[in-house]
């Protein structure tokens, strides 16, 4: 999306641009061109990033718009009509160049004159839109439309005199705004030529080459019930604010937004985005009723994958609320088809001209009434200040969930505009960092409220499943199928404090008991609920469950007016006598209720208990087997609360009022353990099951992340709070590796098949940077970590070596396939085109082991020579002496000492 006019690129420029993506042709071919878009027509609206007087004019000018029909007797008529139109719309322009406002008063016509024009390229790209929509293999001829930018390309132009920036809408159909060339170039065939090449079938290689050809000729097209609508452009783009993402100066850039023409991007673009801030990618999903953006779910997924959250936009072209259904309607077959999360927050974009009605409140309603029907409510509008019925659209949404395109010329991060909106689109020409695969453009944007991340986050897409998070029946059996799809197992916690169980075969219980882990045992209704309370069965026999659904055994409950009765190991309330403690006797009746040492409660669900002369105790009261539990001063008992006793030991009391062993969860994914004494465990190690080692901290909790300790000691815990052993993690993009002993290790590690990592004194992998090892070896470790073998090409043509052992060649020979090379004392291959130096030839001598020192001497001519003395420095050998001398006239020959 971009509410700005193209850019003229200049020859330099050009290089940075690729055009990608089947479907998308660009050509110029002059200055007047027809723009081919389906059969609807296209009006262009200017929209403007800074408002001006002068730029309102441009939008009167003239419009000719001719049906054109199966009758060859209505081509000449028509050719004569768009002749004129074309006449008019350049008088137009040039007259609104010579205009004088309040920004300027020496225009000219020369700078309407001069200018060139976009509208051939978006001729083009609209022609192979078709050839890449959906409906690509219809049998039904297209119509044609042609629009222009020219009038406010002048205007633009007349503007940018003073610094005032005056933006146009691209009118993104079938996202053919990519920036173009600024050059008239190439012939009528070439441009045939080349949508005949980017036409995905047989019918629609006829139909680009016939549009093409029409275009240039500029006749109307004899298409049954179509419209052509006509534009001249002359006017020129000034050259645009071009930055690079990271640009301090800039407002900070928390959302891009991308479509088909942003193909090229990598996933390496998308992390490089997340490492600069980024934090949101919205991504064009569809447009009007039948073209869907080819590349859309994966650029969603590279977001993903990059840890960037995901929003979707849909380009809007409707004016009726039937258009307005059917638009919605495509945007949701590809929202339901790729299983898109209901909490994805998605955008209409509303600055097409065709939306232009007075009932555009109305019709943008029925397009999120569709889209609420299937459960995708979460909304927002992008629009702009001169978009013609902007506070209509901005109505349904709300000012807070707005997405305003407004350009300064000069983005700056001291003047934030529109900051009452959800988010605020500033740039269209915005650079991804420097060393990104794609190199083109991209739109940024700042977001104030949060709105642009309230979605799905890295969970864009659903798994795909008949049933999600709902029962379903199978005969008379009754079965849940949870978020990913699929039948469940086990427990089931639902509503308000509700509790269902299902078994190996995935099937409901019901009527049924069940014994869980611990010996804990549930009971299973008719509905299906697990029960809480009383449960009288066969003669006279009566059971209880708690608050948590389990069945109650050795231990007391209190129901009702104050009865209190006690279940035994098989969980029946018994009656009768019952010896307990130190020669301790209570009784229970043959209605199960305990009569004398008996605990009361009062309301609120308030347990008190009284002992054998009948007072309430306060206190810690320890009882049964390790059981433990605290009534405090005014005597209540404490229940899912904390105690602090001597010493600063803190005690949590379940909801049965006894002390809790063992890991507690609780919070958000928070977690604690109690020893056997029910004490807290703080600042310590646990290691439960399965060897799994934890540490809480000094408030108690469970940690999760690195932990410093000891003498430059590192180990980290998951999200399960659990110590990561012999494996990674990746931490704020720095990667460690956790030992045996749980430890992050430092220097080399050798893995796999003959692999080769390194780590830092800091426990992070080494990256593409080097490694300095004893005895002066040298290693490279690439991008993954990995120390390399073979060829290294680094900086300006330089070239080094790795052996199988990934230690860098110095001083000696390779060959690689049917190339000889020689690495010098520095690593790096000395070049092919350059002789050896003396200190190459000295350093590739084969001498005795236990030399140090040689003495070479170089004939310069006749009897002179140079004489040096080269001595062995480690496992280089060093020139320290240089001297002239002389020799026999023949040469050194048969010399000997004294000639």
């Amino acid at each position: 999306m971009n509410f700005k006019t193209h850019n003229h690129i200049n020859a330099k420029t050009t290089k940075r641009f690729k055009l990608y993506k089947s479907g998308k042709l660009w050509f110029v071919a002059g200055v007047t061109f027809c723009s081919f878009v389906g059969s609807a027509i296209i009006n262009d609206q200017i929209a403007h990033a800074d408002t001006v007087t002068v730029a309102k004019t441009a939008t009167t000018v003239t419009r000719t718009t001719v049906s054109a029909d199966s009758k060859t007797s209505n081509d000449s008529a028509s050719s004569d009509t768009v002749s004129t139109t074309a006449n008019k719309v350049a008088n137009t322009a040039s007259n609104i160049a010579h205009q004088p406002n309040s920004a300027t008063t020496n225009l000219n016509t020369s700078q309407a004159a001069t200018a060139t024009s976009s509208t051939t390229t978006k001729a083009a790209s609209s022609i192979l839109s078709q050839a890449d929509s959906e409906t690509a293999n219809s049998n039904t001829s297209q119509a044609v439309t042609a629009t222009s930018s020219a009038a406010t390309e002048a205007v633009s132009s007349a503007a940018n005199q003073t610094g005032q920036k005056v933006s146009s809408s691209n009118n993104k159909s079938h996202e053919a705004t990519a920036h173009t060339t600024s050059a008239a170039s190439g012939s009528i065939n070439q441009v045939s030529s080349t949508a005949i090449k980017s036409a995905t079938s047989t019918e629609n290689t006829n139909k680009a080459t016939s549009v093409a050809s029409n275009a240039a000729k500029h006749q109307a097209t004899t298409t049954k019930k179509a419209d052509l609508n006509l534009t001249t452009v002359t006017a020129s783009t000034p050259e645009t604010d071009v930055w690079t993402i990271g640009d301090t100066t800039r407002p900070r850039v928390d959302v891009v937004d991308v479509a088909s023409y942003q193909s090229a991007m990598t996933q390496s673009d998308y992390n490089k985005l997340k490492a600069a801030g980024v934090k949101t990618v919205i991504i064009k999903t569809t447009e009007g009723t039948g073209y869907t953006n080819p590349v859309a779910l994966a650029q969603a997924k590279m977001a993903n994958a990059a840890g960037l959250n995901v929003d979707f936009y849909h380009y809007a072209t409707f004016n009726t609320a039937d258009t307005a259904q059917m638009e919605a309607t495509n945007m949701a077959n590809f929202l339901v088809k790729n299983n898109v999360s209901k909490k994805v927050l998605l955008f209409a974009d509303m600055e097409d001209a065709k939306t232009y009605t007075v009932n555009a409140t109305a019709n943008l309603n029925t397009f999120w009434s569709v889209l609420n029907a299937l459960g995708y409510t979460n909304h927002g509008v992008y629009t702009s200040n001169t978009y013609l019925y902007r506070d209509a659209v901005i109505k349904t949404v709300g000012q807070s969930r707005v997405w305003r395109a407004q350009y300064p010329y000069t983005p700056s991060a001291n003047n934030l505009w529109n900051t009452d909106d959800g988010a605020w689109q500033f740039s269209s020409t915005a650079l991804l960092p420097s060393g990104s695969d794609y190199t083109g453009y991209i739109d940024v944007s700042i977001c104030y409220n949060g709105l642009t991340e309230d979605s799905a986050g890295t969970n864009t897409f659903s798994t795909p499943n008949e049933f999600v998070n709902q029962y379903h029946w199978e005969g008379n059996k009754l079965y849940f199928y949870g978020s990913n799809g699929q039948p469940i197992t086990g427990f089931r916690h639902y509503g308000n404090n509700k509790l269902e169980y299902y078994g190996s075969d995935h099937a409901q219980y019901r009527n049924r008991y069940l014994t869980a882990a611990n010996n804990q045992l549930y009971y299973f209704g008719s509905n299906g609920d697990a029960i809480t309370g009383l449960r009288h069965y066969a003669n006279n026999k009566l059971e209880y469950y708690g608050t948590d659904h389990i069945q109650y055994r050795n231990r007391y409950a209190t129901v009702g007016n104050n009865k209190l009765y006690y279940f035994g190991s098989n969980g029946d309330a018994i009656s009768g006598l019952r010896h307990y403690g130190n020669n301790k006797l209570e009784f229970y009746g043959t209605d199960h209720i305990q009569y004398r040492n008996r605990y009361y409660t009062a309301a609120k669900n308030k347990l008190y208990y009284f002992g054998g002369n009948g007072d309430a105790i306060t206190g810690l009261r320890h009882y049964g087997h390790n059981k433990l539990e605290y009534y405090g001063n005014d005597h209540v008992q404490y229940r899912n609360r904390y105690y602090t006793a001597a010493k600063n030991r803190l005690y949590y009391f379940g909801s049965n009022g006894d002390a809790i062993s063992g890991l507690r969860h609780y919070g958000d994914n928070k977690l604690e353990f109690y020893g056997t004494d029910h004490i807290q465990y703080r600042n310590r190690y646990y290691t439960a099951a399965k060897n799994k080692l934890y540490y809480f901290g000094d408030n108690g909790d469970a940690i999760t992340g690195l932990r410093h300790y000891g003498n430059n000691k590192l180990e980290y815990y998951g999200a399960d709070h659990v110590q990561y052993r012999n494996r990674y993690a990746t931490v704020n993009n720095q990667l460690y590796y956790f030992g045996s002993n749980g430890d992050a290790i430092t220097g080399l590690r050798h893995y796999g098949n003959n692999k080769l990592e390194y780590y830092g004194a800091d426990h992070v992998q080494y990256r593409n940077r080097y490694y300095t090892a004893a005895k002066n070896k040298l290693y490279y470790f690439g991008g993954n970590g990995d120390a390399i073998t073979g060829l290294r090409h680094y900086g300006n043509n330089k070239l080094e070596f790795y052996g199988t052992d990934h230690i860098q060649y110095r001083n000696r020979y390779v060959t690689v396939g049917n190339h000889r090379y020689y690495f010098g004392s520095n690593g790096d291959a000395v070049s092919t085109n350059q002789p050896q130096t003396e200190a190459d030839i000295i350093g590739s001598m084969r001498v005795a082991q236990k030399a140090q020192q040689i003495v070479t001497v170089v004939q310069n001519g006749g009897s002179t020579a140079t004489l040096k003395l080269w001595q062995k420095q480690g496992n280089t050998w060093r020139n320290l002496l240089t001297s002239s001398s002389r020799i026999g006239n023949g040469g050194i020959g048969n010399s000997h000492e004294g000639n």
